[in-house]
């Protein structure tokens, strides 16, 4: 479900650059997925080129959101009743990172991304069909039916320490608070078949 809301919101986000700048990001992929440190400390993203800009989705949190005590779901399949475990309801906190050669660059590309998500807060699968288009029929646990996307502000203690555990020198950047998604897993952890009648007894 993670990888089917990055990946909408990256797809997204790189047709409203071709739209709104086709003359400087018509012709390429500016949004990518990933984190921004490999292993060995090198930086994660491609920099080679003379004219690179790149803005990068990367999850830095994810937080449990407590809607409501959660119940268990029952639901008749055939001739049984199954149980299957509450779903838990998260809300992730994605970093976009802007990398530009140019500085003046770096900064457009972010207030794109501003722009972008202030006319966009709420995707449904109803209004965006493509919001599932990658996902099977036969794994709806991948699905998402929601995304509502709220600004995350960080203080600037909170962004020292977050580029600090991130392992990267400092890049224009915001975070966007994405909620809600429910996991859920449709194996059945009880299985009985379905109560058809109700006997009295007098004694």
């Amino acid at each position: 479900m993670l990888r089917t809301a990055f990946e909408f919101l990256s797809e997204e986000l790189n047709a409203y650059l071709r739209r709104k700048d086709p003359t400087n990001f018509g012709n390429e992929e500016i949004v990518v997925i990933s984190s921004l440190m490999n292993p060995d400390n090198t930086f994660a993203v491609s920099t080679e080129g003379s004219d690179v800009s790149k803005i990068i989705l990367t999850l830095i949190n994810l937080e449990e959101d407590r809607i409501a005590d959660s119940q268990y779901n029952y639901r008749r399949v055939e001739d049984r009743i199954e149980v299957i475990n509450p779903p838990v309801n998260i809300n992730a906190f994605i970093l976009f990172s802007v990398f530009a050669n140019n500085y003046a660059t770096a900064l457009r590309l972010l207030s794109y991304v501003i722009s972008f998500f202030q006319g966009n807060q709420v995707f449904t699968n109803d209004q965006y069909p493509q919001l599932n288009a990658k996902v099977a029929n036969d794994k709806p646990w991948q699905k998402v039916g929601r995304l509502l996307v709220t600004l995350h502000s960080a203080t600037f203690e909170q962004q020292n320490n977050l580029w600090a555990a991130l392992g990267a020198k400092y890049m224009p950047n915001v975070i966007y608070k994405i909620k809600t998604m429910s996991f859920i897993d449709l194996e059945p952890k009880m299985e009985a078949p379905p109560i058809t009648e109700v006997t009295i007894s007098d004694e």
